[in-house]
């Protein structure tokens, strides 16, 4: 799915044709309508993809980047919704696989060409449970929390990162892991909670164990625009493994 459809007659028309035509139509005319409904409603780039049941809660607080596949089954929910902000950001070139959740405080930004794969989880607000005499449901939810990611990260089946979490370029989270606390850019982290095992160094163009990374192999690192470009220098437009999506994708 793609940004708005050229000649699509605007938003307003869009919920007055669903909510008169919806009713009478079968499963898939009614999908198809909705889906133009989403296009009108969030800032989708340029050959960007949402698969099968993708549901977003706040979709004006939500931008997906361009060339990007949001896995079927996601769950993208903006908690707080000021004016204008942008709450979930998905960067260029990244794929998001199925069944991830994301649950926005402050903020959540996805770097470019980052991959995410089966059931992983995002999540920098929660409910209030402070008192007790009150059902959880009607207490709130937090608001303070942010999630950063750099550019070109991947992480594992099921890996969950919570809090207030800046997770630095280049690096892996394994599967399983539990990232509540700050990863620096080019390391391998993993456990629960997760603990950096490995840094890149490019000035050696190896992963090492993360406690024999110096400061000159720290120095020789590229910053997150340099790495960047570097990235997009080899991969300006990226093959996405749209298969990989969801179901309606078919199989082979």
């Amino acid at each position: 799915m793609a940004g708005a459809a050229p000649g699509w007659p605007g938003r307003a028309l869009a919920r007055r044709l669903y909510r008169v035509l919806g009713a009478g139509l079968g499963v898939r005319a009614r999908t198809r309508l909705s889906a133009l409904l989403i296009r009108q409603r969030l800032a989708l780039g340029a050959g960007s993809y949402l698969g099968r049941g993708v549901q977003i809660l706040g979709r004006a607080h939500v931008r997906i980047g361009s060339n990007s596949v949001i896995g079927a089954g996601s769950w993208l929910n903006v908690n707080h919704r000021g004016a204008g902000a942008m709450s979930i950001v998905v960067g260029d070139n990244c794929f998001i696989g199925r069944d991830n959740f994301f649950s926005s405080g402050r903020q959540i930004v996805i770097g470019d060409y980052c991959l995410t794969t089966v059931g992983c989880r995002f999540i920098c607000s929660t409910h209030v449970a402070d008192n007790p005499r009150l059902p959880v449901l009607a207490t709130g939810t937090t608001a303070g929390d942010a999630i950063a990611v750099g550019a070109n990260c991947f992480f594992g089946a099921g890996a969950t990162v919570m809090g207030a979490v800046s997770i630095g370029h280049g690096s892996v989270v394994g599967a399983g892991s539990l990232v509540l606390a700050d990863i620096a850019p080019f390391s391998i982290a993993v456990g629960n909670p997760a603990r950096v095992i490995k840094r890149f160094s490019f000035s050696r163009d190896a992963w090492l164990a993360a406690d024999a990374v110096g400061e000159a192999d720290l120095a020789a690192n590229p910053s997150e625009e340099q790495y960047l470009a570097m990235l997009r220098a080899a991969a300006p437009q990226l093959p996405m493994p749209w298969i990989a999506a969801g179901a309606e994708m078919g199989s082979f």
